[in-house]
């Protein structure tokens, strides 16, 4: 008898440097996290759009430690460097770390989201790869309101120790 086939590609181990962040973060029940970023990403771009800065690649979340009953979540834009200690009110600089970080390129509705993350930790375990307790998914498409999900890209990301 044979596996099903998975949906989703092989992972791959890439190397990446270190990324500032503009972030919003909070620890968050699941049932939140929608509400979290509804409100995060128009404060992130506001206050980028305030300090005339502008986002160096697609926004992300980025998942601290092992979920639970609640994430710990920063919902995030990549800027260039640390934003300024000036008032930026919840928005906050943050860094992404940087080095070994295991990919997986996922292409459909968000829903898919959770089969991909348990594909790619499987994937690490029988690799023999350790992560680090930094996780993040990068929104390479945006989607709209009368957009096709299907057309989603979300670059998920482990980094290893």
């Amino acid at each position: 008898m044979s596996a099903t086939p998975s949906p989703f590609p092989a992972p791959e181990i890439v190397e990446v440097p270190a990324q500032d962040l503009a972030v919003v973060r909070e620890r968050v029940a699941f049932d939140a996290i929608p509400e979290l970023y509804d409100r995060a990403f128009p404060l992130i771009f506001a206050t980028l759009d305030r300090l005339g800065l502008a986002p160096v690649a697609p926004p992300c979340g980025v998942i601290r430690g092992e979920p639970g009953t609640e994430l710990d979540l920063g919902v995030a834009v990549p800027v260039a460097a640390p934003l300024p200690t000036a008032d930026t009110g919840e928005v906050r600089s943050e860094i992404l770390p940087g080095g070994r970080v295991a990919t997986l390129l996922v292409r459909g509705d968000y829903a898919l989201l959770g089969a991909a993350y348990e594909h790619l930790y499987a994937w690490l375990a029988s690799s023999g790869e350790t992560p680090s307790g930094v996780a993040w998914e990068q929104y390479l498409t945006e989607p709209t309101p009368d957009g096709d999900p299907a057309q989603n890209e979300t670059l998920l990301a482990v980094h290893l120790s």
